[in-house]
């Protein structure tokens, strides 16, 4: 069904929905056999969990995150993608990090072990709110989980069967950097469709980006009209100022090559004396501090309880090099 639309949306293409019909889209994702998981409120944060309506979603909340700092706010429109990313990411339900593949009981005569492999059925999910920062870190997973002789088969059902609604971001937190990363605010591949909130006036819609057949599919049942160049320019307003206010910056180098020749620079020493260290399996606070900002450099600033900001490390060790040497250890 369209509205205005003589067809189906075709990959490439541009619509747009009223945020009327955002349960229509809801809806007709899950008519196509998803499980929707998609932004909630709980606990106080935003986080992902089971979407059966638009009045699940996050609506007329914000949030203000800063070093160690996190807080959900009350907006004063009625913006449904109006905060930045939450705790959580998407990976654990494309690779969960508990897993049943077997049981056993003992056999009828109370001898032996009758082994029970668990149901091969996987989820069938639909991602509804994924920022461009987290479809590079899906993208980044399928490197690993996908490749090779030996997959990851159960990552690779799940993955397959996964249906990637993006949401283009207008809304950074202080501590976001993804423009110097390359990775944001604008999702630019791996979705089926993505979604640009436009809020003007009296208007509330959304810009919708057709980035598969599956996803074109989805529209076909969802009341819509062609996007015109005024709609496509106030998308683009959207994450121009999401740009505007990115809160950090990455500075434009090879960081690999900076840390690695910088492997015994004493600002891991200056660090770790306030870091908690978990989670890292090293034999000093220095070398579990290194491993994870080497190995990872991931989401710290808002969720590091002392706020370590990974911005401002590389910073300081780029305005003070070390003279680049090979690592004398790789622990």
């Amino acid at each position: 069904m369209s509205d205005g639309t003589p067809s189906t949306p075709r990959t490439g293409d541009s619509v747009i929905v009223e945020r009327s019909a955002l349960d229509a889209l809801l809806g007709s994702i899950a008519r196509q056999g998803y499980e929707v998981l998609g932004p909630t409120v709980h606990d106080g944060a935003i986080v992902y969990r089971e979407v059966r309506s638009a009045a699940d979603l996050p609506i007329g909340y914000g949030d203000e995150q800063d070093g160690g700092t996190y807080r959900l706010r009350r907006r004063e429109d009625e913006a449904v993608f109006g905060y930045a990313v939450g705790p959580q990411s998407w990976k654990q339900f494309l690779h969960p990090p508990r897993l049943r593949l077997w049981r056993a009981r003992r056999g009828q005569n109370g001898d032996g072990l009758e082994i029970i492999e668990e149901p091969t059925d996987t989820p069938r999910y639909a991602f509804f709110g994924v920022r461009s920062c987290e479809l590079h870190a899906i993208a980044i997973q399928d490197r690993v989980f996908l490749p090779g002789a030996h997959p990851d088969l159960s990552y690779a059902a799940r993955r397959e069967d996964a249906l990637l609604v993006a949401v283009n971001c207008g809304e950074p937190s202080g501590t976001c950097f993804c423009t110097s990363m390359g990775t944001g605010p604008k999702a630019s591949a791996g979705y089926d469709l993505a979604l640009t909130e436009v809020l003007d006036g009296g208007s509330h819609r959304f810009v919708v980006e057709v980035g598969s057949d599956r996803g074109a599919l989805v529209l076909d049942d969802v009341p819509h009209r062609a996007a015109d160049a005024a709609d496509a320019r106030d998308a683009e307003q959207v994450t121009a100022y999401a740009v505007a206010r990115m809160g950090r910056e990455m500075p434009e180098v090879d960081l690999r090559a900076l840390l690695y020749a910088n492997y015994e620079h004493p600002r891991w020493d200056e660090v770790a004396e306030r870091c908690l260290t978990w989670g890292e399996a090293r034999s000093s606070p220095r070398a579990r501090y290194r491993q994870w900002m080497t190995h990872k450099l991931a989401t710290c600033i808002t969720w590091c309880p002392v706020g370590i900001d990974i911005t401002e490390e590389v910073s300081a060790i780029l305005a003070n090099p070390m003279d680049p040497t090979p690592p004398a250890e790789t622990r």
